[in-house]
C-alpha cells in the first residue's frame, strides 16, 4: 500500500532524473520541490486529478497512482513523457492526455469532482486564469487547484485578487513561486456580477448620467 512517506520520496527521485520533454529548457521545466511535496500530501492513490502542461508533475501523478488528465499543446512532449515512462518501468495506465490549446481543450472535457488541479500551462496572460476558470469548474466541493508560476504577474493578474476576495475560495498553501486555494462550494464558476457582492457595491449611476450626450456613441 503506498503510503505518504512514498509519495514524497517519489518528488526527489523524479527530479533527479525528471523526463526531457522540453527542449527549450535543456530538458524540463518544472516548479518549486515544495510545491510538488506539498501535493503530496494532498493526493492518495485513486484521486481524481487534472493539470495543464506536462513535466515532472505528470511522472508524479501516475507514480501517486492518480486517475489522472493531462492538456498539453505539444504532441512531441505526450511523445517524450511516454517514453520516460516506458525506459522507466512507469505504468501511463492512469494518465489521459488531450493534446490541444488549454483554451480549446478544457471546454470539451466533461470531468468532474476532480480533487486537485495543477495549473502550469501557458503563463501567457490571461491563459492561466482561463485554465483556473475550466479546471477549476470540474472541482469538487473541498477539492484544490494549486497555481504556478505565482511570480509571474501574467499569473496572478486579477485572479490572485479574485480569490483572496471570494469566501468561497481558501488558500491554503503559498510560496513565492506557487499558491494553493481549496474550494469550499462545487459547481460551474461562470456567474452574473450580482452573485459577486464581496467584490463590492456597484455604481449606482446610470449610463446616461455619467456620459455626456455628445460623448455618447450613436445607437
Amino acid at each position: 500500500m503506498q503510503t505518504l512517506q512514498d509519495r514524497v520520496a517519489a518528488v526527489g527521485r523524479v527530479l533527479a532524473d525528471p523526463p526531457q520533454v522540453h527542449p527549450r529548457a535543456n530538458g524540463v521545466w518544472s516548479t518549486d520541490p515544495a510545491c510538488y511535496e506539498y501535493m503530496a500530501r494532498l493526493v492518495k492513490p485513486g484521486f481524481h486529478t487534472l493539470e495543464t502542461g506536462l513535466g515532472v508533475s505528470t511522472v508524479l501523478f501516475a507514480l501517486w497512482e492518480c486517475q489522472h488528465t493531462c492538456v498539453v499543446y505539444s504532441e512531441a512532449e505526450v511523445i517524450a513523457c511516454r517514453q520516460h515512462f516506458e525506459s522507466r518501468g512507469i505504468s501511463a495506465e492512469s494518465v489521459t492526455f488531450h493534446i490541444g490549446p488549454s483554451e480549446r481543450v478544457l471546454p470539451n472535457l466533461t470531468l468532474r469532482d476532480l480533487d486537485l488541479v495543477f495549473v502550469d500551462g501557458c503563463h501567457g496572460f490571461p491563459l492561466a486564469t482561463i485554465d483556473w476558470f475550466y479546471a477549476a469548474s470540474m472541482l469538487r466541493a473541498g477539492g484544490v487547484a494549486v497555481l504556478d508560476d505565482a511570480q509571474l504577474l501574467q499569473v496572478r493578474l486579477g485572479l490572485f485578487d479574485f480569490l483572496k476576495r471570494d469566501p468561497r475560495w481558501t488558500r491554503i498553501g503559498r510560496r513565492p513561486k506557487w499558491a494553493a486555494y481549496q474550494r469550499r462550494e462545487s459547481g460551474a464558476l461562470s456567474e452574473e456580477w450580482e452573485q459577486q457582492p464581496f467584490l463590492g457595491v456597484p455604481m449606482r449611476n446610470r449610463y446616461e448620467d455619467l456620459v455626456p450626450p455628445a460623448a455618447r456613441p450613436f445607437v
